[in-house]
């Protein structure tokens, strides 16, 4: 009997690509899995509208949204519940080849020292370009590795470790790992959820690995526009959180002080390019949040 996989989808007001999501999801080729959506408070016409397409469908309703970390936290709550080796997570903007579960349980299995993985990441729109092979510690700041580069100028064939960490789009954790490192910390509520686990993970000694023979499609910030305000506040803000939460503090002070320089010059840079400058208060308040030690979803 393979492992038992639950594939969790978040959903919040994103009907079709949640649709395209879960559609590419019913299509593995992988045999004991369930799939489980969490809708994190979206209208109700769209909640109907999925069961209407999806009748099978096990669905977990919230009253409201609970950001990433709590959405997330509920179906990882209810899969080990059900008896789960793992947990798919998986971003309802994200489409996913058939064997992508088959290869990274396989390497799972094949290490049981890896608390979780994540295929190779590809934009939607590209398909032979990377979005994310992982993430590495760059100038302060978690950078997407090997973003934009070309699949078959890598040429990777066997698992391996990323520089820093994983990205949240599409991750394969063992929940034993979860029983021993914990949940997402909901007090983020929004981004570096997983940066964060990522990193209590291999305070703990796991091992984390990118499978590049298992490949996800990602459309890129569907559901949370790059440079929105609820962007620029969060990356900002929780990235400050997680650096003082979980590093010493010569290397806490060296982030701060990339954030306020280099990571500021460059979200000036991108806003002025876009004719919205204004809106680079909202990346401020985040800053200022974050070094006071502000939590929980914001009121922007």
């Amino acid at each position: 009997m393979e492992p038992l996989v639950y594939a969790i989808v978040l959903n919040y007001n994103n009907l079709e690509d949640t649709t395209d999501c879960l559609k590419s999801l019913e299509n593995l080729d992988y045999k004991n899995y369930r799939i489980l959506l969490v809708d994190n408070g979206s209208r109700k016409d769209i909640v109907q509208e999925i069961k209407n397409r999806f009748p099978n469908l096990e669905i977990i309703e919230n009253k409201r949204n609970l950001g990433y970390a709590g959405g997330n936290n509920v179906g990882i709550l209810k899969a080990i519940e059900h008896g789960a080796d793992y947990i798919f997570l998986l971003n309802n903007d994200a489409i996913v080849c058939r064997d992508v579960l088959r290869n990274l349980v396989k390497v799972m299995e094949e290490n049981n020292c890896v608390a979780a993985c994540q295929p190779l990441i590809c934009y939607f729109h590209e398909k032979d370009k990377i979005w994310s092979a992982g993430t590495k510690f760059s100038f302060g700041y978690p950078k997407l590795y090997l973003k934009n580069k070309a699949i078959e100028k890598i040429k990777l064939k066997v698992a391996f470790e990323p520089p820093f960490g994983l990205v949240g789009c599409a991750m394969l954790i063992r929940t034993s790992a979860i029983r021993e490192v914990g949940l997402f910390d909901e007090s983020l509520f929004l981004m570096h959820e997983e940066t964060d686990w990522c990193i209590r993970a291999k305070k703990r000694g796991f091992k984390l690995l990118v499978v590049p023979n298992a490949i996800v499609y990602h459309k890129v910030s569907a559901t949370l526009e790059v440079f929105s305000k609820s962007y620029l506040y969060y990356v900002s803000r929780n990235w400050l959180r997680v650096a003082r939460k979980n590093f010493g503090w010569p290397k806490y002070l060296y982030t701060t002080f990339t954030e306020l320089t280099i990571r500021f010059m460059y979200y000036t840079y991108q806003l002025l390019k876009r004719r919205q400058f204004g809106m680079i208060k909202y990346y401020l308040y985040g800053v200022r949040d974050g070094l006071l030690g502000l939590a929980g979803e914001a009121a922007l």
